[in-house]
């Protein structure tokens, strides 16, 4: 599977995802130092939201996050960040095509599929709180483009029935975001087992991970979600986690993704394969560092050996330990030197 023609899956780096989304604070002065932050850091792809307030939430709805502003509702939030839709949206994108990294957007109504779309993102990200909204997936899902579908909140049925609705259109290219819906999300509720858990469960699609966590100093989180297996890793960015909003504060800043993107690559390649078995560059240990039946002192001619007058030195390239039982008792046919790796023809 690809995503922005890149490979991803067990044997490749995690496709790692800067989720810019409303951090920018409406100013695309500020938008373009984000990218151009995020580029630095190396990350595969920039994401944002595009949306239009009355085509996500009732007037009424309460929030489901904390931040400054509790009494203020869902859409009276979206509104107010409500600059970025189709002229700004187009504007990010040829922001992000004019420095030369992938540009992506969450889509929260059907015209924002149709917008992007023409934009050409490589991968629709459909967020945790559309997983059961069949039509938004089912039109995602024709344009042909894979779709990572964060599952949040959701139950195994839900997620099942989520993919039913995307591979019904004839898209197998799917991407299970394991998330935790609650921002921030403590650590402690991670869950990072859920990623394997996906994979057993779903073993025709990729698993990774939407990461809400307040960023630890060494990136743990992420880090273990790729040795876990992630595949992707998409996690808020900012370049200042003291800014005012509502995402900056568990965002990574430049130096944090920096170093997210570098340990997340390290753990995957550290995973290596499956199966127990010596690997190449273990061969010259394996031969040197091992033990051969050897003589612990000088052993005469026609003298037994036994337990006492026989050593395991190294290196391994004499008669093996496994034989010890097979020696003993068993007389030498030459005079042997102490310290000498035995040979079958030394017994008789």
């Amino acid at each position: 599977m690809k995503i922005a023609n890149r490979e991803i899956g067990p044997n490749h780096d995690p496709f790692v995802i800067a989720e810019i989304g409303v951090n920018y604070d409406n100013d695309m002065s500020y938008a373009e130092e984000l990218i151009k932050a995020a580029k630095r850091a190396d990350v595969d792809a920039v994401k944002f939201q595009t949306y239009t307030p009355s085509k996500i939430v009732a007037f009424t709805s309460p929030k489901y996050w904390k931040d400054d502003l509790p009494e203020e509702t869902q859409y009276e939030f979206f509104e107010r960040s409500n600059t970025f839709y189709h002229k700004e949206t187009r504007e990010l994108a040829r922001l992000c095509k004019k420095n030369k990294i992938n540009f992506m957007s969450t889509p929260f109504d059907l015209e924002s599929i149709d917008l992007l779309a023409d934009l050409g993102i490589p991968a629709f990200k459909i967020a945790s709180a559309d997983i059961t909204n069949y039509p938004l997936l089912r039109k995602a899902a024709k344009v042909g483009k894979p779709v990572l579908l964060s599952t949040g909140a959701a139950t195994i049925g839900e997620i099942e029935k989520a993919t039913e609705a995307v591979t019904g259109e004839g898209n197998e290219e799917i991407v299970l975001l394991h998330c935790i819906l609650a921002y921030p999300t403590p650590y402690e509720h991670s869950n990072l087992r859920m990623i394997q858990s996906l994979h057993d469960i779903f073993p025709k699609f990729e698993v990774g991970w939407s990461d809400h966590v307040i960023p630890d100093d060494s990136i743990v989180i992420p880090t273990v979600a790729a040795a876990m297996g992630a595949s992707v890793i998409e996690k808020h960015f900012t370049t200042d986690r003291t800014r005012e909003g509502n995402d900056h504060f568990h965002s990574v800043d430049e130096e944090q993704m920096t170093r997210l993107v570098k340990n997340v690559r390290m753990a995957r390649v550290s995973l290596g394969q499956y199966l127990k078995q010596p690997i190449e560059v273990e061969a010259p240990a394996r031969m040197n560092a091992r033990r051969s039946i050897a003589a612990a002192r000088p052993i005469g001619k026609g003298e037994l050996f036994t337990a006492e007058n026989l050593i395991m030195l190294r290196p391994g390239t004499g008669v093996h330990p496994v034989f010890l039982n097979k020696i003993v008792g068993h007389k030498a046919k030459r005079n042997v030197k102490a310290g000498y790796l035995l040979e079958w023809d030394d017994v008789l």
